[in-house]
């Protein structure tokens, strides 16, 4: 894996700024796994919104690495597949190498709307947060379209994670987020695994950090780059929840249960 910084210490900036928030550079990560079926779209869509792009690319056996490259983007390789987790490490190592104002990751299937990565990166812009999660479920009003198989697994796993973690969030789950390089720097995150979002909004609720959600859009029909198994996925991170909780002091665990 190799790491390029420029002297000056900023990433080179893509070439569209239309829908840039003013004045904020704003880097958008996108973990990635056997995702050449969406990739290439993600990224296209994304550099209308972020200042760079960077794709880490977790070991994949198809094309995905190839095509994020073609687009022009910062590419980092994992020689084999560590998980998304690890992904996630080497984006936040990879970002505080340069200054930026906030961080945005999001999934590389296109299930996300790149237009709401302004949405979410202004809070952090703003210094109104430490951490934006894009909620599929804030607004009411909005339609649910997650398949109902993924929704009972997701309310699951929100109400073990708020059980676990103290904070009241609509969807914990959500790989679409927002950072600050203050909580790039202080989160703590030691699993490779699916659970790396719980444990996100563990350790940035342990060190106070200030966390909101933004409404998103969310699409699920026609997405062939789905790797990852929804059940397989579910039970992953009940584990480690488990385990979260128990590694926690006697203390915190009676005050959130």
């Amino acid at each position: 894996m190799s790491l390029q910084v420029p002297e000056d210490g900023r990433a080179a900036e893509s070439a569209d700024t239309d829908e840039r928030l003013d004045g904020a550079h704003v880097v958008v990560g996108i973990p990635a796994y056997n995702e050449e079926s969406g990739i290439g779209s993600t990224v296209l869509g994304v550099k209308r919104y972020a200042d760079d792009v960077v794709v880490v690319d977790d070991g994949s056996t198809d094309r995905t690495p190839e095509l994020a490259e073609q687009a022009d983007v910062t590419v980092i390789r994992h020689e084999r597949n560590r998980g998304k987790g690890a992904a996630v490490r080497t984006l936040f190592e990879y970002v505080q190498r340069f200054d930026c104002d906030a961080l945005v990751l999001l999934d590389a299937d296109g299930q996300h709307d790149p237009a709401d990565i302004p949405a979410l990166a202004a809070p952090v812009v703003g210094d109104e947060a430490d951490m934006v999660i894009g909620s599929r479920y804030l607004d009411p009003e909005d339609a649910d379209e997650t398949p109902v198989y993924r929704r009972v697994g997701q309310v699951v796993l929100d109400f073990c994670t708020t059980r676990v973690t103290g904070a009241d969030l609509t969807d914990t789950q959500s790989g679409f987020r927002a950072f600050s390089p203050e909580a790039l720097e202080r989160l703590t995150l030691t699993t490779d695994g699916m659970g790396v979002e719980s444990e996100m909004i563990d350790s940035a609720t342990n060190q106070g950090m200030t966390i909101t959600e933004r409404a998103i859009d969310a699409r699920y029909e026609n997405l062939e780059g789905q790797t990852y198994n929804p059940i397989k996925h579910g039970l992953t991170v009940m584990v480690f929840l488990a385990r979260l909780a128990k590694r926690r002091p006697a203390d915190l665990r009676s005050d959130r249960s």
